[in-house]
């Protein structure tokens, strides 16, 4: 009788099919992927590459938010500083308008002041991470110095601004002549040093001018400070709103590119049972072949 080798053939395509899918599920219960190619599910693949394009922005706008954030901590912080030691100035200014102040309380308040003009300049010129707070968008260059006996802004009037969000937007440097001088013919640096020379000559005026000039940039300090606060608060709240939008994201992509176990683990089960059955055949087929041959 003749021999076929049919049944064998077909056993053998269903060993290789079996083995085929076990190794399948087994790979996707190992990496926790479903998709290995864009091939395995094009539309799938699609989705996810859009997922994570979006991840990407949503991540680039969280870090540019925690770079923000920190800066606007700083200049706060700076800010309040000017404000307090303005505050301060003021005071001291007001130990030289009373009657009873003789040269020697002069001199104590023209060598106080001078401390506080100080620390206004240093604040002034403050950085982070070794750029410019308050010089514009001339981020390494120093706002404030003193040079041929006058002091001499040397930033620029255009903020700098970086996006955290796809509607917001926060201001990360600030034009520091709009603080330290405004609509005002001098800065209060040069303020400072007037109201020294008025204090010494006992210029009841020139300490009049020189207290309003620090007045009026005590008012100008707190409205910039006013600014920062509201900046950090949308960076705040927008940064909750990116952690919602990637985890949403995270999601969708999940749901196309990581395997469902308990679905592969089923899989393999199946492929093992089917390559078993199969494995059986090929025996039995082998054998009625070889009978077969025999007779």
């Amino acid at each position: 009788m003749r021999v076929t080798f049919r049944a064998i053939d077909e056993s053998l395509a269903a060993i290789n099919t079996a083995a085929e899918q076990f190794a399948r599920a087994q790979e996707q219960v190992a990496t926790g992927r479903r998709l290995r190619a864009a091939s395995d599910d094009p539309a799938s693949a699609l989705r996810a590459i859009d997922g994570r394009t979006e991840m990407g922005v949503i991540d680039a706008y969280s870090r540019s938010s925690d770079t923000a954030r920190a800066r606007l901590t700083v200049i706060d912080g700076v800010l309040t500083a000017l404000v307090d030691t303005l505050t301060e100035a003021q005071a001291t200014a007001a130990k030289a308008r009373t009657t009873t102040a003789d040269q020697s309380t002069r001199d104590a308040v023209v060598a106080q002041m001078q401390g506080q003009r100080d620390r206004v300049a240093s604040f002034l010129n403050s950085t982070f991470r070794g750029t410019y707070l308050f010089s514009g968008s001339r981020a390494q260059t120093q706002p404030y110095v003193f040079t041929a006996g006058a002091w001499a802004y040397q930033g620029d009037n255009v903020p700098v601004t970086v996006d955290v969000g796809r509607s917001r937007s926060a201001t990360i440097a600030m034009d520091g002549r709009a603080i330290a001088q405004g609509a005002d013919a001098t800065d209060v640096l040069s303020a400072f040093d007037a109201l020294m020379v008025a204090v010494q000559a006992r210029d009841e005026a020139g300490l009049d001018a020189g207290m309003s000039a620090l007045a009026r940039t005590f008012d100008r300090a707190v409205r910039a400070q006013s600014q920062v606060g509201a900046d950090e608060y949308g960076i705040e709240e927008e940064q909750e709103t990116l952690v919602r939008f990637r985890l949403a994201a995270e999601k969708r992509v999940s749901k196309d590119e990581d395997a469902d176990m308990a679905r592969a683990i089923s899989q393999m089960a199946q492929a093992q049972t089917a390559y078993q059955a199969a494995l059986g055949a090929v025996g039995t087929a082998s054998k009625v072949s070889l009978l077969d041959y025999l007779r």
